[in-house]
C-alpha cells in the first residue's frame, strides 16, 4: 500500500515498478479508477520507449510494438464501482491471464462504495 498527497507521484512510481515487472515477464494488471486508462497508458508508453512520443510521433509505432507484448492488462473501471465487482474482474484476470500482481489505484473509490 502507498499513500501520498495528490500529486506526489504514487501512479507515476507504480507505473515504472509494473513496467519493470512487466520487462521481467510478471503479468501485470492495472485497475485505474482516477486516471482514464488511455492517459495512463500514453504516460507508460513515454516511461517505457524512454522518449517523449508527443515531440517525437515518429518512434510511436517502434514504441507501441514493443509495448503490446508486455504482460500487461488493463481494467475497464473508472470512478466509483461496488467492491465485488472489482473483485470479480481480478479473479477472472488471474484466471484468463495469469496475473501475478495487481494494481489498484487509487482504492478510495472501492472504499467509498463500500457503504460505510
Amino acid at each position: 500500500v502507498m499513500t501520498g498527497r495528490t500529486g506526489s507521484g504514487k501512479t507515476t512510481f507504480m507505473s515504472e515498478y509494473s513496467l519493470d515487472l512487466c520487462m521481467q515477464g510478471v503479468s501485470t494488471l492495472w485497475g485505474s479508477f482516477e486516471v482514464k486508462n488511455v492517459r495512463l497508458v500514453k504516460m507508460m508508453m513515454k516511461q517505457f520507449g524512454l522518449v517523449n512520443l508527443d515531440e517525437n510521433l515518429e518512434e510511436f509505432d517502434k514504441v507501441a510494438e514493443k509495448f503490446l507484448k508486455l504482460p500487461l492488462f488493463f481494467t475497464t473501471f473508472h470512478g466509483t464501482e461496488e467492491v465485488e465487482n472489482v473483485l470479480d474482474a481480478m479473479a477472472h484476470a488471474v484466471y484468463v491471464h495469469d496475473i501475478a500482481h495487481v494494481i489498484i489505484d487509487n482504492i478510495q473509490f472501492m472504499v467509498g462504495s463500500a457503504g460505510g
